[in-house]
């Protein structure tokens, strides 16, 4: 198991158009930050080897029995591989498994248009299922799950939503975004004309 320092760093380093906090949260519910986590789809309850060579065993004989499944601290599904041109063992790379769900989560996120309907992409494939109640998880959506917080009722979402908009690209062509934070100084207009009074 990853520590979270661990985690952020790789995430920074593997996947590093994706805010780290958002795949921190990916990782803590997909797999609880554990690189050899198996998932087997349509099972409730996951695998967790405490080795890549236990995982790989597992996983060998899930293809005997012929189940999808997901691997790994993102938990990548196995009709993504070949998409993404990778396999069982190099999913259980954490770095590899990251860069992975970057490009799963930055196309989802293209598509869908905002970061709800990409969680739920990633997550089924579809942008709507995700945002869907679960019974076998307690009547919460795969969104929910991660964290992210929908402002039902709000035209003008939270400041704290809003965070990240501005792209690095945004910035380094010479835009900078305003901040609430700053503070404003205004000076009398006696001063700034130079004809101080007293």
């Amino acid at each position: 198991m990853l520590s979270t320092t661990a985690f952020l760093a790789l995430a920074m380093q593997c996947a590093p158009s994706v805010h780290p906090e958002t795949a921190l949260a990916v990782a803590r519910v997909e797999s609880g930050f554990n690189p050899y986590a198996i998932g087997i789809i349509g099972v409730k309850k996951g695998l967790f080897p405490e080795s890549k060579n236990q995982a790989l065993t597992h996983v060998n004989q899930l293809k005997t029995q012929g189940k999808r499944y997901s691997l790994g601290l993102m938990q990548i599904t196995s009709t993504n591989f070949k998409t993404y041109h990778v396999n069982d063992e190099q999913l259980f790379d954490p770095c590899i498994n990251l860069a992975i769900f970057e490009k799963i989560l930055t196309d989802c996120y293209q598509r869908g248009g905002s970061l709800k309907r990409a969680l739920s992409c990633y997550y089924s494939g579809s942008f709507s299922t995700g945002q869907k109640k679960e019974g076998e998880f307690n009547n919460t959506s795969y969104i929910e799950r991660i964290g992210y917080k929908n402002d039902v009722g709000y035209k003008v979402p939270s400041i704290k939503e809003d965070k990240g908009k501005f792209t690095r690209e945004f910035i380094n062509k010479g835009n900078r975004p305003l901040s609430i934070s700053s503070s404003v100084v205004v000076y009398p207009s006696h001063f700034v004309r130079g004809d101080v009074q007293q």
